[in-house]
């Protein structure tokens, strides 16, 4: 089944979906093909943001504010998830029903399936930092919530870049993953530097480009041709698995 299908599944034979994005990038992350498909649905569903512990106190703060009435979470550490179970459990009473089946859909590598474990108290769906790990609908059972693990949906007209940042696309399957790797290092450089300098143990100067700091990271680590040329395919897997991974973080 493709991950269409599997998502149009997934919102057909669930009571309640949980449509999760990435803190890190919340606009970035909205589905808008998704949202569509869940407005014309008619099901109650609960916007959650996963992966705060990925992003600093006042981005999480300014989130928040923005977003009143959703949740806020880290299926890493379980911040914050105990709020979400009860709301399921409300939603629960609400529908009359003894188990409410609850789907989880959004982005591949957003973290649905280990938010899903932790809602069930299980450990049944693979969890991993690589991008495509659900391969189809999963079942996952708890004592009273039982949930609908779906595939991450990529829109057809997603760039490349895109999928590179959400962690939706991994490293050795991007066409241009310099151009990724640069992006992620002018988000940084949008922000602040401090955590690329620390990472990579690096000088940064403020005349310096994305590409300089590239070429910095590709040197310090050794990441080179034969002629001492950088390796810009193996600094650039090497800096975009970092930030999938979230050991790169903005601050």
């Amino acid at each position: 089944m493709g991950f269409w299908p599997a998502a149009m599944q997934t919102i057909k034979n669930a009571d309640i979906i949980i449509f999760v994005l990435d803190a890190r990038m919340p606009d970035m992350s909205r589905n808008k093909d998704l949202e569509k498909k869940l407005k014309t649905s008619k099901k109650e569903v609960l916007i959650v943001f996963n992966k705060i512990d990925l992003i600093p106190q006042y981005k999480l703060k300014k989130l928040k504010e923005e977003n009143p009435g959703h949740f806020f979470v880290s299926s890493i550490n379980k911040k914050s998830v105990s709020m979400l179970r009860l709301k399921l459990q409300m939603l629960a009473k609400s529908l009359k029903v003894e188990k409410v089946e609850v789907g989880i859909i959004g982005y591949p590598n957003v973290g649905k399936s280990a938010l899903a474990n932790i809602l069930t108290r299980a450990a049944k769906a693979k969890v991993s930092s690589m991008a495509g790990t659900t391969k189809g609908l999963q079942w996952i059972s708890g004592t009273k919530i039982k949930i609908l693990d779906s595939p991450g949906v990529i829109p057809f007209e997603d760039d490349e870049v895109k999928l590179g940042i959400l962690g939706a696309k991994n490293p050795e399957k991007l066409k241009n993953a310099e151009l990724v790797a640069l992006k992620i290092i002018d988000l940084f450089l949008e922000n602040t530097a401090k955590n690329l300098e620390k990472i990579y143990k690096i000088k940064i100067e403020n005349e310096n480009d994305s590409y300089e700091i590239f070429t910095k990271i590709g040197e310090i680590r050794k990441l080179l041709k034969k002629g001492g040329l950088i390796d810009e395919q193996r600094t650039s897997k090497l800096i975009i698995k970092d930030w999938q991974t979230g050991k790169l973080l903005l601050e």
